[in-house]
């Protein structure tokens, strides 16, 4: 039988087909009630959200958490919040 190799090797194939994130994306940082997306860019572990399940979300940026930022986002009529870094999120 073939191994399980995790949940995470599913979400991380052609990792090269992204290619590498630029210094100016790492850096990047959001005002406080900016509204983004949340995208996952595969190459980057840290601060990614535990599922996929929020992929594509619009939100609006709530306060900085550290390095990362709280993203608030209604999901079935309830509201959300999301840990996320800065390389996971783009501008709307």
């Amino acid at each position: 039988m073939k191994r399980s190799k995790g949940g995470i090797f599913k979400r991380s194939r052609n990792v090269r087909s992204h290619g590498r994130l630029s210094a100016a994306a790492r850096l990047r940082s959001f005002p406080v009630g900016a509204r983004v997306r949340i995208s996952v860019n595969p190459s980057i572990g840290a601060g990614r959200p535990n599922t996929l399940r929020f992929n594509n979300r619009i939100g609006l940026i709530a306060a900085k958490r550290g390095s990362c930022f709280e993203v608030r986002f209604n999901d079935g009529g309830k509201q959300k919040m999301l840990v996320v870094g800065n390389a996971h999120l783009k501008q709307v």
